[in-house]
């Protein structure tokens, strides 16, 4: 497993709160998970997602260093600045 650091842009597994797989960038490091912001979610995780503010601290075991390809990039909603805006 390749070690997880800040700024990474990773691949989470879905987990308690989403149904779907997402990609992240890497906020802040705890000692077995990390902070994430979402930035391409599945769209039928759509409520899931806003729910949770783009936000979510998830398990270091639960995710991958990745970015999407562009074919999964289509097919999944991408996380604006103005939807991460306070």
């Amino acid at each position: 497993m390749a070690k997880i650091t800040v700024g990474d842009r990773v691949k989470c597994q879905k987990n308690g709160n989403t149904d779907y797989d997402f990609y992240a960038k890497v906020e802040k490091i705890y000692e077995n998970s990390a902070y994430v912001t979402i930035t391409h979610y599945d769209v039928r995780d759509d409520i899931n997602v806003v729910e949770l503010q783009y936000r979510a601290v998830i398990s270091l075991k639960k995710m991958a260093v990745a970015e999407p390809t562009d074919a999964e990039k289509d097919k999944m909603q991408a996380v604006s600045a103005a939807m991460l805006a306070d």
